[in-house]
């Protein structure tokens, strides 16, 4: 089964998921929805869980300049770079083999900063949590303008209050939830 690109300037064209059963890519109708949300123009993006690419593919069709994705599976991350070069776009990302928490002090030891942290982690194994606390500890990945797409399960939940992000806005599509954060220095 093929996916394609939903939007933007891509928009037809076709890439692979990840042949392994554990692994969920981010639906059509959601990527769609995130991208009428939002301007991407210009936008570094930090795809956390990146799976088949999806959508940092999304994105960069709808004029995100770069994506840094990131995945711990190798199968994951050889189908990310083989659907960037079947797309014509593996000169806007950089693919990272590593686990997110270590993604996350790569990033703050080069000064590597986001205008979007997406993240779709496996769900209901407490990733979320986890992942905010990690961002929420080192927020200058994030910049001032910045938000956070989370996309996790509607039956998670997060244990975790976040210091320095709000959660601005709660979407359900199905029995997906994407909570939206951004920074509270925004707001004061």
């Amino acid at each position: 089964m093929a996916l394609k690109i939903e939007t933007g300037s891509l928009r037809g064209k076709s890439f692979s998921p990840v042949d392994d059963k554990r692994t969920r890519y981010t639906t059509g109708q959601l990527r769609m929805s995130i991208m009428n949300m939002f301007d991407f123009n210009g936008a570094i993006i930090f795809d956390f869980f990146g799976g088949s690419g999806s959508f940092s593919f999304e994105a960069i069709s709808n004029g995100a300049e770069s994506s840094y994705i990131i995945d711990i599976s190798k199968k994951a991350v050889s189908t990310i770079i083989r659907n960037a070069k079947t797309i014509g776009i593996d000169n806007k990302i950089t693919v990272l083999n590593i686990d997110y928490s270590k993604a996350i002090e790569k990033f703050l030891s080069e000064n590597t900063t986001a205008d979007v942290i997406f993240a779709d982690p496996p769900f209901n194994l407490g990733f979320c949590s986890e992942l905010l606390q990690h961002i929420d500890s080192n927020p200058d990945i994030l910049n001032d303008n910045g938000f956070i797409l989370l996309e996790k399960s509607d039956k998670e939940e997060i244990n975790y209050s976040c210091n320095c992000f709000i959660l601005e806005q709660k979407r359900n599509y199905g029995d997906i939830e994407l909570l939206i954060y951004t920074k509270k220095n925004r707001h004061e």
